[in-house]
């Protein structure tokens, strides 16, 4: 038994469910965001800079909050989505996530983003993606990351104990909601997943198979492996 609860062989993991979050795992929506935000803060929030000043992972309406008046935050949130959305075709899949979203089998994934709905939506059309019919936004939780709640609730809508889920992320206050969670496993990815305490990191989604009970991560380029048990590259 590994440190994340679930046993390992040969770079696979038994897991029942996967939870992916959006940005920075399945689109890199870096360009849009940094476009939508800094036009915002030329109107409300003169000085914030997106690359400078942006924590990942975290549900814009909170940075919101810290940067204009309380009276004027719902307005502040209304406007910066709609630049969110105007925004979207910037948005491109990261590498990986086409492929394996559209082989995964039916009802075993969905995907926990801290953004809302429409934004989410959007850029997830934007990329090709598929937008699974339970996806969890920030419109759906009391809570947002880093609290369990978006991943708790990730977990109940596939029907599956979090112990046994895999949950892709990027940012810190996405991981540390995941293992709040209990979430079994949590992979980071890309550069940004160094920095947070996921259990292993890739580079990617490329390489990763699921077959319906048991996850594959052989093929996939470890930037971090598990402490407990290093993948198996090819």
């Amino acid at each position: 038994m590994s440190s994340t609860g679930l046993e390992h062989h040969t770079g696979s993991y038994p897991v029942d469910g996967l939870l992916f979050d959006c940005d920075g795992v399945l689109v890199n929506s870096d360009e849009a965001a940094a476009v939508a935000w800094n036009e915002w803060a030329a109107l409300y929030a003169p000085g914030f800079d997106f690359d400078r000043d942006i924590i990942h992972g975290r549900p814009a309406r909170e940075t919101i909050a810290e940067l204009v008046p309380a009276a004027d935050v719902d307005r502040a949130d209304r406007a910066l989505m709609q630049k969110e959305i105007e925004t979207a075709p910037l948005v491109r899949a990261l590498p990986g996530a086409r492929d394996l979203l559209l082989a995964l089998p039916t009802g075993c994934f969905t995907i926990v983003t801290s953004a809302v709905s429409l934004v989410a939506r959007a850029r997830l059309q934007a990329a090709g993606l598929p937008c699974p019919a339970d996806l969890v936004t920030f419109d759906d939780v009391a809570r947002g990351k880093p609290a369990p709640d978006p991943y708790r609730l990730g977990a109940k809508r596939l029907g599956i104990d979090p112990r046994h889920a895999v949950v892709f992320e990027d940012a810190d206050a996405g991981v540390v909601s995941a293992q709040a969670a209990q979430i079994g496993l949590t992979v980071g990815i890309g550069q940004r997943g160094l920095d947070t305490r996921a259990n292993l990191v890739l580079a990617d989604l490329t390489g990763i198979r699921f077959d319906g009970t048991r996850l594959h991560l052989g093929d996939a380029l470890q930037l971090r492996p598990d402490p407990d048990h290093e993948l198996t590259t090819q």
